[in-house]
C-alpha cells in the first residue's frame, strides 16, 4: 500500500528532499567514522611496530626483557613448597 498516493505534489517534493538530505548526511557520517577507524588502525599499527622494533633492538643488544624505564627484571631460583595438613573444604 503506497501512502504517498493520495497525498500532493506539494508533500511528495518535501519527502523527496528529506529522504535526500537523510542520504546525504548518512553519506557524510560514514565518511567520518572510515576515516576515524583508518586513524585508529593506523595509531593501534605504529604503537605495535614501535614496540617490536624496541624488542628486537633490545634481543641484539642481549637483553632479558624489554628496556623502558618501568620495568624490572629480578631473577632467582624458586621452590615449591606444600603443607601436608591442606583442609579442603567440601564442595556445595
Amino acid at each position: 500500500m503506497n501512502t504517498l498516493q493520495n497525498t500532493g505534489w506539494i508533500t511528495r517534493i518535501f519527502v523527496a528532499l528529506v529522504t535526500t538530505a537523510l542520504v546525504i548526511l548518512g553519506f557524510f557520517f560514514l565518511t567520518i567514522a572510515l576515516i576515524a577507524g583508518a586513524i585508529v588502525a593506523a595509531v593501534f599499527g605504529v604503537r605495535l611496530w614501535w614496540t617490536l622494533r624496541k624488542l628486537k633492538r633490545a634481543q641484539a643488544n642481549g637483553a632479558q626483557a624489554p628496556v623502558d624505564g618501568n620495568v624490572t627484571v629480578v631473577e632467582g631460583d624458586y621452590q615449591v613448597i606444600e603443607r601436608e595438613g591442606t583442609v579442603r573444604l567440601p564442595p556445595k
